[in-house]
C-alpha cells in the first residue's frame, strides 16, 4: 500500500468516526446525572414545579435529576448559570415568568434574553392571587384600594422585581392610582414570611403557594389575576370583573442553553412532555393549583416575547424601574 493511499484511507476513516458522532453521543446521552436549576429559593413556585417533574423526567431520561437552588436578581443569577453551561444537555433551568422580563429592569445582564436561551417548553401556569393577612381591615377588593389610597405607606411584596406579582401590582396602581411601596424577595416562600409577619400590607403571589395559607385562614383571598375565577377559589373574583382587560398569570418553563445536539434536543423535547402528560404529575399540579400547559418551543418563546413587551411599557410609563 502506497503512502499515499494509507493518508487517504485515514482520512475516509477519520470523516466517517466525525459523521457518525452525533449520532453516537444521542445514543449515549444522558450517561450522567442532568443538573436542573431552580433560580429561586425553596418553597415557592418554581421549587413546588422542580420537585413535582423531577423523579417522572428523571425516568423519561434513565438519569436522576439533581436540583439546585440559585436565588437572586429575580432570577437573573440561576440564568446565568445557564448561559455559562455548555449546551449538552446536561444542565437545564426551570424560568419564572421574570425570566422575559429582567433584561428591563436588571442593569448589565451578561447574556441576552432571546439569543442566550433555548426555551424548550412553557409547563405550567397558575393564577396569581391578591392577598392580605387575614387581620388586615380590607374585607375586598374595593376596601383594599379605599385603604391603601388612606394610607400611602402601605406596602406590597413580589417575588422579585419585574416577576409576575411585581407587574400585576404594577398594573394595580397604574389603574387606581396608587402610591405604595415595591419591596422585591428572592422567591414567594420568603415574601409569605414577611407578609404573614405584617411587615408588608398585601402581594399579588401563586395560587399554588398562597393557597395553604388562605384555607388554613392566615391570609385573605381578595382577587386573582386568571381570566376566570379559580376553581379552587370559586368565590373570589377574577381580577378582569374588577378591572377588564387584567390577566398576567405566573408561568414556568423549562430552558436550555442554546446549540444542543439537534438529537439531544429531540430527547429532553419528547422527555418533557411525557413528564407533563404523565397522570400522577398532572394530578399533583392540578392540587397544587397549577394548569399544565407543557407548550411547543415557539409558543413558549412568543410568551417570552409578548411579556417583555408588556414590560417594556411599564418601564416607559416609568411605573417599574431598574434596579
Amino acid at each position: 500500500m502506497t503512502l499515499k493511499r494509507r493518508h487517504w484511507l485515514a482520512a475516509a476513516c477519520m470523516a466517517l468516526a466525525c459523521a457518525g458522532a452525533p449520532t453516537a453521543w444521542a445514543q449515549t446521552y444522558p450517561s450522567q446525572p442532568i443538573r436542573l436549576i431552580v433560580p429561586f429559593a425553596p418553597g415557592g413556585a418554581v421549587d413546588q414545579t422542580a420537585r413535582i417533574i423531577g423523579n417522572t423526567l428523571g425516568e423519561k431520561l434513565g438519569q436522576s435529576i439533581v436540583i439546585e437552588n440559585k436565588p437572586g436578581a429575580s432570577g437573573s443569577l440561576g440564568a446565568g448559570e445557564l448561559h455559562r453551561a455548555k449546551p449538552d444537555g446536561y444542565t437545564l433551568m426551570l424560568a419564572l415568568d421574570s425570566q422575559a422580563v429582567n433584561h428591563h429592569t436588571v442593569k448589565n445582564l451578561p447574556f441576552d434574553t432571546f439569543k442566550d436561551f433555548d426555551y424548550l417548553s412553557l409547563l405550567v401556569t397558575t393564577p396569581q392571587v391578591l392577598v392580605v393577612r387575614n387581620e388586615m381591615p380590607a374585607k375586598n377588593f374595593d376596601e383594599l384600594v379605599a385603604y391603601l389610597k388612606a394610607n400611602p405607606k402601605a406596602s406590597y411584596a413580589s417575588a422579585g422585581t419585574a416577576s409576575a406579582g411585581h407587574v400585576n401590582s404594577a398594573q394595580l396602581s397604574i389603574a387606581k392610582g396608587l402610591k405604595t411601596e415595591h419591596v422585591p424577595y428572592k422567591g414567594a416562600a420568603p415574601l409569605l414570611t414577611d407578609l404573614l409577619g405584617g411587615h408588608v400590607d398585601y402581594a399579588f403571589a401563586g395560587l399554588s403557594v398562597m393557597n395553604p395559607q388562605i384555607k388554613a385562614g392566615k391570609l385573605r383571598a381578595l382577587a386573582v389575576s386568571s381570566p376566570k375565577r379559580s376553581a379552587l377559589l370559586p368565590d373570589v373574583p377574577a381580577m378582569n370583573e374588577l378591572i377588564p382587560g387584567f390577566e398576567f398569570p405566573t408561568w414556568i418553563g423549562i430552558v436550555a442553553p442554546p446549540g444542543m445536539p439537534g438529537d439531544v434536543r429531540a430527547k429532553l423535547l419528547k422527555a418533557t412532555q411525557d413528564t407533563m402528560h404523565d397522570p400522577q404529575v398532572a394530578k399533583k399540579f392540578a392540587e397544587n393549583a397549577f394548569d399544565v400547559v407543557a407548550s411547543a418551543p415557539e409558543v413558549f418563546t412568543a410568551r417570552v416575547r409578548k411579556d417583555s413587551d408588556v414590560m417594556a411599557d411599564l418601564v416607559k410609563r416609568k411605573i417599574v424601574t431598574s434596579d
